[in-house]
């Protein structure tokens, strides 16, 4: 079952993607309406956008044909899902002989613009159902309100490439023929474009596709909120980009800032953070040390990448990403945590760049600077009498990674001690990781004449944790120091 314009792309292109589709279609299909873009041909939007009545009725006959069928495909998930099979049948049955359903359907494709087969079948029973890996022939369906039509696009099991490239540049078409205040949730839209895009051609060349669409808008369309996350989506896409794009980053956040720093729409402190946070991470890229600080203490200063971390990780996935901190351990990969990852660079380079005052700062008013073990030992007077906790720490941190549990440290340390140094072993990278975030920790604390602290870390450090290469600097480090001080 097909749209009229999609059956005619697919009957003279054959499924044809890449330079077969756009030859035909500028050969043999409305040619005298097609103009090329920075991605090749444009597809006339008014030919594929559809007016509601036949949407709701297209989308209806469409589900009803594919995902209607359940005794061809639900029996077995059904059974394991605890359904009578017969009831099962019966409630799909009579879902799709009440044409008043339609509407109903329609609605919500429209409200989440998108509906796979788990998620029909979980809004007929009102209740998940693991339907995912089962074949329909349907994959997946895209609404979304474009003027006062409808934009809507099947991707079905068989041609799935051809139908999201079609998809693809249906939507590159309407963002360069349609006014962007016209598309409901431009946003999404662009993020559907850039994913489909990156099952075709290559992520540098996904990132220059999405780069030029957005410079075409900017200069068709007024100022709007909609144009501004376009313009963070475009410098996020160079974020994930590669090293070519990534390059190109400060530029494209200077404009972005540039463009944006004043009025109503003005970037608000949500999404400064995000543009710091990038900015931080191409200066850990360019190990340009003086702004790896700055951006690195904006971020921490007022809690302000805290403050917004569920936002962030929500929205913004694609550059943050979401495992949860861990203030307990000091044994672990510090970069599995967007925000531990930013004291342990922060860390090391004040480290680097002898800013001791600052760093000494950072362990005693951050728990994720160092653990919570040693931040309650800086905190208070009487925190000295418990060193003991400090070696019981890393011994739960080690067993955790090893085994899952605390249940076997003896067996765990065991483990650990006998392999975490093999250049290819599972502990390599928490290991290298965590000996030069203690290393640092180790500097800071001797600078700051906390010799008590420094000896049961130092000790715990050799039992548990040392890398000879780090473990050399810091003596270095102290021996460089001694000598300026005798």
């Amino acid at each position: 079952m097909l749209l009229s314009f999609d059956e005619q792309l697919l009957q003279v292109t054959n499924g044809q993607t890449g330079e077969g589709l756009e030859r035909i279609c500028l050969e043999k299909f409305l040619a005298d309406q097609i103009h090329q873009g920075s991605w090749g041909i444009t597809l006339p939007s008014a030919q594929f956008l559809i007016d509601q009545d036949q949407a709701e009725q297209f989308c209806f006959q469409l589900i009803k044909n594919y995902w209607g069928k359940a005794k061809l495909f639900l029996d077995d998930t059904f059974q394991e899902a605890h359904f009578n099979i017969e009831v099962a049948n019966e409630r799909v049955q009579q879902f799709f002989d009440n044409p008043k359903n339609s509407q109903q359907l329609f609605n919500f494709l429209h409200i989440h613009g998108e509906m796979r087969f788990e998620q029909f079948i979980e809004q007929l029973f009102s209740k998940p159902i693991g339907v995912s890996k089962l074949k329909s022939g349907l994959d997946i369906i895209y609404v979304y309100k474009v003027k006062e039509q409808f934009l809507v696009q099947p991707i079905y099991s068989q041609h799935t490439s051809f139908w999201g490239h079609v998809l693809a540049k249906k939507l590159y078409s309407l963002f360069l023929q349609v006014p962007l205040l016209e598309i409901e949730h431009p946003l999404e839209l662009m993020g559907i474009l850039k994913q489909q895009l990156q099952h075709h051609v290559t992520m540098n060349r996904t990132a220059s596709i999405i780069h030029k669409l957005v410079q075409q808008i900017d200069g068709a369309n007024p100022r709007s909120i909609e144009l501004k996350q376009l313009h963070l989506l475009n410098a996020r896409t160079h974020f994930t980009s590669g090293r070519r794009h990534f390059l190109r980053l400060r530029k494209c956040i200077d404009a972005l800032q540039a463009n944006w720093s004043s009025g109503s729409l003005a970037l608000n402190e949500k999404e400064k953070t995000l543009l710091s946070y990038m900015l931080f991470q191409e200066a850990i890229f360019k190990k340009e040390h003086e702004a790896i600080i700055a951006y690195g203490l904006y971020l921490i200063e007022g809690e302000r990448l805290n403050n917004h971390a569920i936002e962030l990780v929500v929205e913004y996935q694609d550059v943050l990403n979401s495992m949860n901190p861990q203030p307990h351990a000091i044994v672990k990969n510090y970069k599995e945590n967007y925000l531990e990852h930013v004291f342990f660079v922060l860390i090391d380079t004040l480290v680097k760049e002898n800013q001791f005052d600052i760093a000494i700062a950072l362990l005693r008013n951050h728990e994720l600077a160092t653990c919570t073990v040693l931040f309650e030992m800086l905190q208070s007077p009487n925190g000295m009498q418990e060193l003991h906790k400090i070696e019981a720490n890393v011994q739960q941190d080690i067993a955790m990674l090893v085994d899952g549990s605390t249940q076997l440290i003896r067996e765990s340390l065991k483990t650990w001690q006998e392999h975490y140094l093999e250049r290819h072993g599972p502990y390599i990278q928490i290991a290298e990781m965590t000996s030069m975030h203690v290393c640092n920790i180790l500097k800071i604390l001797f600078h700051e004449e906390q010799d008590i602290l420094l000896e049961k870390l130092l000790s715990v450090y050799k039992k548990y944790l040392v890398i000879p290469k780090h473990l050399n600097k810091l003596r270095l480090f102290i021996e460089q120091r001694m000598t300026v001080k005798m």
